[in-house]
């Protein structure tokens, strides 16, 4: 796992422990630039693709990659000797996320500088041009009018929609230093993604119930639109119907993924006015209050056992990781743990043991 340092500087790692380059099934590694680049074809709209420094045996080549799908988003990891490419846009953008070194770009008859540690790059969907010395980084690959969509619904109804049609329209350079908060909203990037890293290691597809696409999609259009971050809350003067009508629908559809941001987009409330509305009403957030319903389901679960129900199984429906967490947090609501409520219930449920008659 990535550790991200105090200070924020050139991460020129020795060793590639970047996320995604050791996934099963998914990762490779060459040693053929030109291999390479007919596997990069199958990941990115690749034009061309050859490496920046001749190879000999005093400078061999050699690339790791990954590349995989998480919902929406096309995540491809890179990781190894200098390569200079040309890109097409397709319909798709791009946040290009880097580990190491230093990165050159160009789209739309721009130069831009893509520094570890210190910026994100994003690129709107046209073609595009790179050369890096020492390759590491990652490419989130999606379509912009998700952007749009997702910062609209953190935002609510009552800023001008003019600014969304705009947002992801051009090239742009986000450095930590411009951005508030910047150096924490970074640091949350990373770790997200060596979280999302960890997690398709041990858990696999649990990684899509979770919802962890749009996770990551809210954590990059937070550094692509900061301004959105210091709007006003639009106050709770709403009706209690929108709230009550959403409470409803969690209730019926708590036992399948949902995003935070989908939850917005029903309520049409913004980012934080629906916190305020939930924590004014409930004491808690949205989230928080999704998480109370899954727990009070999977009680129901444990009162009502089946022959093939256990804790593990529970705990995973409700989109829990950690037998521990679920264990903690259950034994915290209902003052019981959840091993002991299924035992209690399994003994009720069992028949009676009959002694065996000694004369069949």
């Amino acid at each position: 796992m990535l550790t991200i340092p105090e200070h924020w500087g050139a991460c020129c790692l020795k060793d590639p422990e970047m996320p995604f380059l050791r996934l099963p099934g998914v990762s490779a590694s060459q040693e053929d630039p030109v291999q390479l680049a007919e596997q990069l074809a199958a990941l990115l709209p690749v034009r061309n693709c050859d490496v920046v420094v001749p190879v000999s045996s005093s400078r061999p080549f050699l690339c790791l990659s990954g590349g995989l799908q998480l919902g929406p988003l096309s995540v491809v990891a890179l990781w190894g000797s200098g390569l200079w490419g040309e890109v097409d846009g397709g319909d798709q953008a791009c946040f290009i996320l880097p580990y190491r070194g230093s990165g050159q770009f160009r789209q739309a008859g721009q130069s831009l500088s893509n520094l570890a540690g210190r910026t994100l790059l994003y690129l709107p969907p046209e073609p595009w041009r790179t050369s890096n010395d020492a390759m590491g980084g990652i490419t989130i690959r999606l379509d912009p009018g998700l952007i749009r969509q997702v910062a609209s619904s953190m935002a609510g109804p009552l800023v001008d929609p003019q600014r969304w049609s705009e947002l992801g329209s051009q090239p742009l350079m986000l450095p930590v230093h411009q951005i508030p908060n910047g150096d924490l909203q970074f640091q949350r990037l990373y770790r997200l993604m060596a979280f999302i890293h960890g997690l398709l290691l041990s858990h696999g597809s649990l990684a899509q119930s979770l919802r962890l696409d749009d996770l990551l999609l809210r954590q990059l259009v937070q550094l692509l639109a900061p301004w959105m971050l210091a709007e006003p809350a639009e106050g709770l003067q709403r009706q209690t119907d929108t709230i009550d009508e959403l409470v409803d629908w969690i209730h019926a559809h708590c036992h399948q993924p949902i995003s935070l941001s989908e939850l917005e987009q029903r309520s049409h409330y913004s980012r934080r006015s629906l916190q305020y509305a939930f924590k004014a009403r409930f004491g808690c957030g949205p989230m928080q209050y999704l998480r109370r319903q899954r727990l009070w389901r999977a009680k129901r679960q444990l009162e009502q056992p089946g022959s093939l129900t256990s804790i593990s199984r529970v705990a995973m429906a409700c989109g829990y990781i950690s037998l521990a967490s679920f264990s903690r947090d259950f034994q915290r609501t209902f003052g019981i743990s959840p091993s002991k409520l299924l035992r209690n219930h399994r003994d009720r449920s069992d028949p009676p043991c009959r002694t065996p008659d000694p004369r069949t």
